[in-house]
């Protein structure tokens, strides 16, 4: 029986047959599925399987005390080897999220079931975006060190990396069209580059049996590297100076003691040498600028007087290096509060000119699109009334996201020579009913009015929601959850769920109207 008006996504538990009866339907649901894949009916196969591995769930979670080891071994047996059926049934029928989720039921089990990782990665690949391929390599790669001699699976393996290799030379050449100008393919050469340096770590540890790394974490961690690199590269600048400073020292000493034998005066020590060289270093600085000793201003020249003023006013470093003195040098200035803003009261830029010029300016929207993304996507629904049903009575349906499951990926809004590029890269997982409800004058004369209303529950999968794919060619993956539609509904179940499909890109569309509003 369908469950009832209201139900969560999941059917709820129910007492059902003793355990032995399960295991026993179980098996025989197999051993029919079989038989209908092998006729070709990949639909009515998945619908035995379900029912197989549908009796066969609860069982797990016993205690093997309570079923005995035999008896559990048996449902463990059946229910994978249905969970795997039905994975392969779905890479029949083109059910590439359902094939996935399949396989990833068995992996909880057994993390090195070959034939769960071959057809996850089987269904990945046709999915056919840059993180469903790689994942797809990661089992294929798997599967091939668990199984060295088959040959197939390592042929899966080339596939995946020559595709991942040109997925990822399509997405630049998107990024490239979708934002130009220099400074922003400099950034994005240098994203590019961090990006490649990333994954071949992530290959790395995948391969090395090492724990996993966030692309942040991983950032961070260059950054570390390479602020030691120019901590080292500073500290070796500094000595190679420092070496320098007393070699010119060391020579000049020499000289100063070949002038004292010439001269026929007394010798002298290197650290007294040095004191009287500081000293007169010193004497030099107080007669020219002043210094710390007051000199007699009516002795000075007009140049001298203006050196000595300035001196005062800004500090002996002020302008000393290399330039030259002049009135017109920049007095520094305290920055109020109040003029933190880009712009002045008076309309003036505060800031570079650079900043002013618009050249480049990138800001984080991973939030802000996040919230209005979901917001967008959980008003997606359809509905209709007086619907025909294979029946031949009428019904009102109803079809609408319930929830946003997940949202991954991120947002950046790019302002590229004052003209904003709106970017998003994102992948969507979404809960779906489907209500079909039969209304009393529908019903003939004598029969009683349903009770509830025939309800069902599914997932929708956004595998690339980006930017650069326009909304009407957004790929969305359905799939049913608990009990699925009988075999007389599945065509008018299908039928609304496109047409939930649709509204979801109508939904997309909506929020990248109201994304590109923002600057």
């Amino acid at each position: 029986a369908p469950p009832a008006e209201g139900a969560g996504d999941e059917p709820p538990a129910e007492a059902g047959p003793p355990p032995e009866e399960r295991v026993a339907r179980a098996e025989a649901a197999k051993e029919e599925g079989n038989a209908l894949l092998k006729a070709g009916d990949a639909a009515g196969a998945l619908a035995k399987y379900r029912d197989g591995f549908e009796l066969t769930e609860p069982l797990l979670e016993k205690d093997p005390g309570e079923l005995g080891e035999d008896l559990q071994m048996r449902g463990t047996v059946a229910y994978q080897a249905l969970r795997l059926n039905s994975a392969q049934a779905c890479l029949k029928t083109g059910e590439w999220a359902a094939a996935i989720e399949h396989a990833d039921r068995v992996l909880l089990l057994d993390k090195d079931n070959t034939k769960a990782l071959y057809r996850r990665g089987l269904a990945s690949m046709a999915l056919d975006t840059e993180g469903r391929v790689d994942a797809a390599r990661l089992d294929f790669a798997r599967v091939a060190a668990l199984d060295p001699s088959n040959r197939e699976v390592r042929g899966q393996l080339a596939k995946a990396k020559d595709r991942l290799k040109d997925l990822k030379e399509e997405g630049k050449k998107r990024l490239s069209m979708a934002m130009s100008g220099g400074l922003y393919q400099e950034q994005h050469a240098k994203l590019g580059k961090q990006q490649a340096a990333y994954e071949a770590e992530v290959q790395r540890r995948a391969e090395a049996g090492e724990d996993e790394i966030s692309f942040e974490d991983w950032l961070k961690k260059e950054k570390e590297k390479e602020e030691e690199i120019k901590k080292k590269r500073k500290e070796e600048q500094e000595k190679q100076q420092k070496e320098e400073q007393e070699r010119l020292q060391q020579e000049a000493f020499a000289q100063e003691v070949d002038r004292r034998k010439e001269a026929g005066e007394e010798d002298i020590s290197f650290e007294a040498w040095v004191e009287l060289e500081k000293q007169r270093e010193q004497g030099v600085l107080r007669e020219r600028i002043g210094g710390v000793l007051r000199t007699d201003e009516a002795d000075l020249d007009a140049e001298e007087r203006r050196l000595l003023q300035e001196t005062k006013s800004k500090g002996y470093y002020h302008g000393r290096l290399g330039t030259v003195l002049s009135d017109a040098a920049p007095k520094p200035q305290q920055v109020q509060a109040t003029d933190a803003s880009p712009h002045s009261e008076n309309g003036k830029h505060v800031g570079s000119e650079w900043n002013q010029a618009g050249t480049w300016e990138e800001k984080d929207m991973t939030s802000w699109v996040k919230e209005r993304l979901s917001a967008w996507l959980q008003q997606a629904e359809v509905g209709g009334s007086q619907v025909q049903m294979p029946s031949g009575k009428t019904a009102d349906v109803s079809a609408r996201i319930t929830k946003v499951k997940s949202l991954t990926g991120d947002a950046q809004l790019v302002t590229v020579r004052k003209k904003p590029k709106h970017g998003y890269n994102f992948e969507a997982d979404l809960s779906f009913s489907l209500a079909f409800k039969q209304g009393e004058e529908a019903c003939a004369e004598g029969e009683e009015a349903p009770a509830a209303a025939e309800k069902f529950h599914g997932g929708l999968t956004l595998p690339e929601l980006s930017d650069f794919v326009q909304p009407g060619d957004l790929r969305v993956d359905a799939r049913w959850k608990g009990i699925a539609p009988s075999s007389e509904l599945t065509p008018l179940a299908r039928e609304w769920v496109d047409k939930l499909r649709e509204s979801v890109r109508c939904q997309v569309s909506g929020f990248k109207a109201e994304y590109q509003q923002k600057k």
